[in-house]
Parts: structure tokens; sequence; C-alpha cells
């Protein structure tokens, strides 16, 4: 839901118009969003038109036009298309009653406080998702965060970084060389024993697996069967096995095809789901079924060995072939 919501200034960050909701002032959730937007009044321009701050208990997210900054705090799980989408009608209505000059003439803060009714009555009808998802045409909101996705930053960026303290120095170092020269560094860079912070904002753009192709579905198909005569003829294979009689038959055949079992689940695992290692993975688990089919040949004919390679490789391929595709995060209702 909707924590709080405020207008400022972007030039000096100057209060505008905020929610009133004395009752929740007390709330751990409302000091830190508070907490949160004064800091950001003082650096509105910095990072951006569209931007997400992410803290502990709260996401701050805000857009600005040619003067003004548009601010709501929300609860972290709160989809961020609604509070872009409720931002965008908060930038629409106040720029219908209030132009860029009178903004600017503004000497005292919160000098547009008649606005706060307009923003009640909209953070109420944003706080009713259920209502509200069905009377919202959110596509072009879509469509516009896809195109131009917010910047992501984080608390340490907007809190000041601690004042280097004063330390004894030994007495044969000149002083006369104690000048800071800092001008030219890069952020991250060792000044004077003070780490100058680097500036990790990132945009809203994280990565996806693509859905799976034709003939990764194909492989999929053809591996259940495998697996399942697998199951069964390890299960036989042990069965009728004998590990004390000399004259019985070898437990290995049904290991061996119990193991192959397992690898084909493998690979079918890595092509559904991401992991890092998982081309390394599934291209192992190809040569080992590869391996187990040489040491099945007397038990398995020619041509049963050859569907199995032919799946395990073709699982490989698949997973090998699965790109990614660029996938904005909650950017839905």
């Amino acid at each position: 839901m909707i924590v709080y919501a405020c207008l400022a200034r972007l030039a000096d960050g100057t209060p505008l118009s905020a929610t009133t909701d004395f009752a929740s002032d007390a709330d751990p959730c409302m000091q830190e969003g508070k907490r949160c937007v004064k800091l950001l009044r003082k650096q509105l321009s910095k990072f951006g038109k569209r931007v997400c701050l992410q803290a502990e208990e709260i996401t701050v997210h805000y857009v600005t036009d040619d003067c003004t900054a548009y601010v709501v705090v929300c609860e972290p799980n709160y989809p961020h298309i609604l509070a872009f989408s409720f931002l965008d009608e908060l930038m629409k209505e106040f720029n219908i009653l209030y132009t860029a000059s009178v903004v600017k003439s503004v000497r005292r803060p919160y000098a547009f406080i008649e606005f706060d009714t307009f923003l009640q009555k909209t953070r109420q009808k944003y706080n009713s998702t259920r209502a509200l998802a069905s009377r919202l045409n959110l596509a072009e909101m879509t469509t516009d965060l896809n195109l131009h996705p917010p910047s992501y930053i984080k608390m340490h960026q907007l809190e000041p970084p601690p004042s280097p303290s004063v330390t004894s120095r030994p007495s044969n170092v000149s002083t006369a060389s104690h000048s800071p020269k800092t001008l030219g560094l890069s952020n991250g860079t060792v000044a004077n024993g003070v780490i100058i912070n680097k500036d990790v904002s990132t945009v809203g753009v994280t990565l996806r697996l693509r859905p799976i192709s034709w003939y990764g579905w194909l492989a999929v198909v053809l591996a259940a069967p495998c697996v399942f005569l697998d199951i069964y003829r390890g299960a036989v294979a042990i069965s009728m096995s004998s590990l004390e009689e000399l004259d019985g038959s070898s437990p290995w055949h049904g290991i061996f095809f119990l193991t192959e079992m397992v690898f084909q689940i493998m690979q079918v695992h890595m092509l559904r789901k991401y992991n890092k290692f998982r081309k390394l993975g599934t291209l192992g688990c190809a040569i080992l079924v590869l391996i187990l089919n040489g040491f099945l040949f007397d038990v398995r004919d020619m041509w049963i060995c050859l569907v199995y390679i032919f799946v395990s490789l073709s699982l490989m391929v698949a997973t090998f072939r699965r790109p990614f595709e660029r996938k904005l995060p909650r950017f839905h209702v």
C-alpha cells in the first residue's frame, strides 16, 4: 500500500504539499519514509527523472518534471507500475492547477497544501488494488516503463559519507604535503585515506531466460519415456542380480540404468531453470550418458542407445541455445 506522498520543488527541495495522516506518524514505515524523503529532497535532480529507492522497510518512487518532484513512499511489495501510475496522475493534475512560474515563486514550505485533498483521494484509490486493477488502463504506462526504466538507488547513496577522523601522524612526515588532491579521481578511489563512494545506481532491468524453444520441449517429451524406462530396467536388473554368488547377474547394469536416469533428469532441470553452471552441467551430463551407453551396449539394442544419446544431446543443445531477455522487475499489477 501507499504510505506517504508529497511534492517538492526540484531546484531546492522545498516541500509544496504532502499527505497528512497524524494517526500513522508513529508507524516505523512512515518514519523511515519521511526520513528517506528528507534526504532525497536535497538531491532530487541527481539521479534522473524516474527513480526508485529501495530501503529496508519501504520503497520510495519519484518522478520529476521541469520544476517539481512527485514522491511516493510504498510498502516493498507494492507493484512498481501502480506507484508510477499514481505519480503520473499527481503530475497531470498538478500541472493543470499550477504553472511553473507559480512553483518557482513560492517562498514558504507547503504553499500548495490545498493539493492535499487530491493527494488523499488518489492515495485511497490506489490503496484499493483489487478494485483498481479493473479500472486502470496500464498498457501505456507499461510500455513507457519498458522504454524508459527507472534508476535504482540505495540508501547509502543518499547519506553523506562520514567525515574522516583526524589521526595523529608520524613526526617524520612533512605537513606541507597534506593538502587534499582529489580532483580527477574516479568513484571508488582512495584519496588521502578516504574512499570516495562509488555510484552503484542501476537501471531497473533484470535478466530472465526466454521461453523454451520447440525443439527443447520435444527433447523434454522424449526424455520422459527414457527416464521411466531406465527406472523400470534399473529396478529389474538390481532385483535379479546377486552380489554374493559368482553365477548371478551383475547389479552394475541396474546401477548404470538408474545413473543414466538421474543425469537426464538433471539435464531437463538445467534446461528449465537458470543456473550459472547450467551449460557446463548439461555438457557433463551428456558426456556421461554417452559413456554409460557404451557400458550398456551389450544389454540394450543399438538403436535404443542412439535414441538415448540423441535425447541427451538435444537437451544439451536446447540449454545452450536458450538466451536471456530483458525484463523489468514487478512492473505488473
